[in-house]
């Protein structure tokens, strides 16, 4: 749910000790983040070449919890019945320097990511 900037900068989930992999579909894009209004139809197409049913769980995650939130429920109202967000997102929310990534989320909880 983050944008080519954020996974080109930021970094990604490294789901492949699970046996599983990212997939990168943007809600918003940058750098106007205008809502992509076929996003959930573009995710499923992604999703259905990869074999993912609709009864399968899905994660959205986004920097912080918010915009992926939104895209997992337009996903859900497509008909995908297992769709989760990761609330506090990959960087969680500003910590006292207003610097994310230290306070809450995927890198805080020391959780496996990679530099894309």
């Amino acid at each position: 749910m983050r944008t080519r900037a954020e996974w080109t900068y930021v970094g990604i989930p490294d789901l492949g000790s699970l046996g599983k992999r990212t997939v990168l579909v943007e809600w918003q894009t940058f750098p106007d983040q205008t809502v992509d209004l076929h996003f959930a139809e573009r995710l499923a197409g992604e999703l259905q070449a990869l074999g993912v049913s609709p009864d399968d769980d899905l994660y959205f995650i986004c920097r912080s919890g918010s915009r992926s939130m939104a895209a997992a429920m337009a996903t859900a109202a497509i008909g995908y019945r297992a769709c989760h967000n990761v609330g506090d997102g990959f960087e969680g929310p500003l910590d006292d320097t207003r610097h994310r990534g230290s306070v809450a989320g995927w890198k805080a909880a020391g959780l496996p990511w990679l530099q894309s």
